[in-house]
């Protein structure tokens, strides 16, 4: 009986995501945030059905992210991360794998007979060819990859010597949490923010080069060094050959190729929903660090080493020789 409850159990454990994730949208938790206020408040100053408001702040409250006290509703730890000004926000990191991602979820099976993406398959489009398309989901995509990073890559200045350059650039490096890292910290460094246009036309990064352009073309070639964070992971290995083949180009002799990827060889964590989650989105896959070897050095590059730079990321550097 205690597995046949707790199987049942597991069957909604999605139901409790998608409350926080809608506590998010509405801006409930900001409203919150204030003062503690009662439902009737909520509902009236935000314009919301208060029967069904109730039972999302119970929900929330069952969750522990929100506490309940003489019918006032407070934050709790969690919730106030979730809160846009919070120097450690996380809202739109929670809102992210709602909606596109679910979709793309709910028709897994397409992914797992055929190898493709079933958001493709839905949309008719890569993803990222579609957000795009759409510059408010854009926008809030590049937030939340970036309230990832900006936790991730908040050492990368303590694992590598980044004085060695005279330039840098983060290729494809979103809203610049890589790279604002490394010229905070090493501020002689000429560093460059290269991204699609309608990413770097949402970009204030003081003293950062910000180009515009598209890695599939051609990358910039005024740097001796580029970065790639966490971007081969998004495309199959076709498309990642021609980033990599553009990189190499880009590149003097002598110059650095930085790769920062979740290596499955070298972690405990098991990457498996991750890997199904990226075939389902963009037909890709987490890789192993000797896979990632083979990819770079197929387009020309010599691996020079592998440095460890949090508890699921490996800075992979190459060399163009």
């Amino acid at each position: 009986m205690l597995i046949t409850n707790s199987l049942k159990s597991f069957f909604t454990e999605h139901w409790k995501y998608m409350a926080v994730n809608t506590a998010c949208k509405l801006n409930l938790f900001e409203f919150i945030a204030s003062k503690p206020v009662n439902s009737r408040q909520i509902a009236l100053e935000m314009e919301l059905n208060l029967i069904a408001l109730q039972s999302l702040l119970n929900a929330l409250v069952a969750s522990d992210f929100l506490e309940l006290n003489e019918e006032l509703y407070s934050l709790t730890f969690s919730s106030l991360q979730l809160t846009e000004n919070h120097p450690k926000s996380l809202k739109y990191a929670c809102m992210n794998w709602a909606e596109e991602h679910l979709n793309a979820w709910q028709n897994l099976d397409y992914s797992i007979k055929t190898g493709k993406s079933s958001f493709t398959h839905l949309t008719g489009e890569n993803y990222f060819e579609y957000l795009n398309n759409y510059p408010e989901k854009l926008d809030k995509y590049h937030k939340a990859m970036f309230e990832y990073a900006r936790d991730d890559y908040a050492e990368l200045h303590l694992k590598i010597n980044f004085e060695k350059h005279n330039s840098i650039l983060d290729v494809g490096g979103g809203y610049g949490a890589a790279i604002s890292t490394i010229k905070a910290n090493f501020p002689a460094i000429n560093c460059g923010l290269f991204d699609l246009k309608n990413v770097i036309r949402n970009c204030i990064l003081p003293n950062i080069e910000l180009i515009d352009g598209d890695f599939f073309s051609s990358i910039p070639t005024e740097f001796d060094a580029l970065i790639l964070s966490r971007i081969l992971h998004d495309w199959n290995d076709e498309k990642a050959e021609v980033i990599l083949e553009n990189c190499f180009k880009a590149l003097p002799r002598n110059g650095n190729l930085y790769l920062i990827e979740n290596c499955s060889d070298l972690i405990s964590t098991d990457l498996s929903l991750l890997s199904l989650n990226m075939l389902a989105m963009c037909e890709s896959y987490e890789r192993t660090l000797n896979y990632y070897q083979h990819l770079c050095t197929k387009s020309g590059f010599t691996f020079e080493n592998a440095i460890n730079l949090n508890e699921l990321q490996t800075i992979i550097i190459f060399k163009k020789s």
